[in-house]
């Protein structure tokens, strides 16, 4: 295996290859991490691969160990429920913003993924109303034009679904179908509320809804993690 030819220093194209295979589920808590071992996987000096697991560190995936290497971090559920407060506070910020820069087609188009979404939890088609879940924020935070808040926010929302992955809730969603698909229609109501506020040119409104949203999604999925019996 060596690195793929990506833009950037090579210690960064390290560090999102690592996040890759952390978010994938190829690299599991538990799972030691040597940068010699991972120099030779990637076909790259050991100096690139210490950086970028420095950086995870610093992310607060990897956890140093005494006997040498990183070892991937467990999260629990009050580390989820901590990371979607963040995450609450900044996408208020983002749709206030956003709020002022929303023409009648970007409003058009917020309502057609809400539509969508709702076609996809009539059909349970959960997978997909997630992926529409995230287009609606996406959108969102690209219409506030806060670049500082696009880098934030990306780096949180890895963050989550590293949480996420980590508790197997990806995986055992299926085990719990009926509780999830709740959880969908919850959020699914809420983003017609903060569609409301947007489509009124309500700043203040979108950016409370959205608040109040991600809190309780936060607690949503900290719950739902503890139910599947996971830390």
């Amino acid at each position: 295996m060596t690195v793929p030819s990506r833009n950037g220093p090579l210690f960064d194209q390290v560090y999102d290859i690592l996040w890759e295979r952390i978010l994938a589920g190829e690299i599991h808590h538990g799972t030691r991490l040597s940068d010699l071992d991972w120099s030779k996987k990637l076909n790259v000096s050991r100096t690139p691969v210490r950086e970028a697991m420095r950086k995870l560190q610093q992310d607060g995936v990897l956890i140093q160990l005494d006997r040498g290497g990183c070892e991937i971090r467990r999260m629990d559920a009050g580390d989820l429920r901590s990371l979607y407060r963040c995450r609450a506070v900044l996408e208020a910020l983002a749709v206030r913003e956003a709020v002022g820069n929303v023409t009648d087609r970007q409003a058009a188009k917020l309502t057609e993924i809400v539509e969508k979404t709702q076609s996809s939890l009539d059909n349970r088609e959960f997978e997909r109303a997630f992926e529409l879940n995230t287009q609606f924020h996406s959108l969102i935070l690209k219409l506030s034009r806060n670049v500082y808040l696009e880098r934030l926010l990306t780096d949180l929302r890895r963050m989550i679904l590293f949480a996420r992955s980590s508790m197997m809730i990806a995986a055992n969603q299926s085990e719990n179908t009926d509780a999830y698909a709740e959880h969908l229609q919850r959020v699914q109501a809420d983003h017609r509320l903060i569609l409301d506020f947007v489509v009124a040119r309500d700043a203040e409104g979108a950016a409370a809804q959205m608040q109040s949203h991600l809190f309780s999604t936060g607690d949503d999925m900290a719950n739902l993690a503890q139910r599947l019996g996971k830390p």
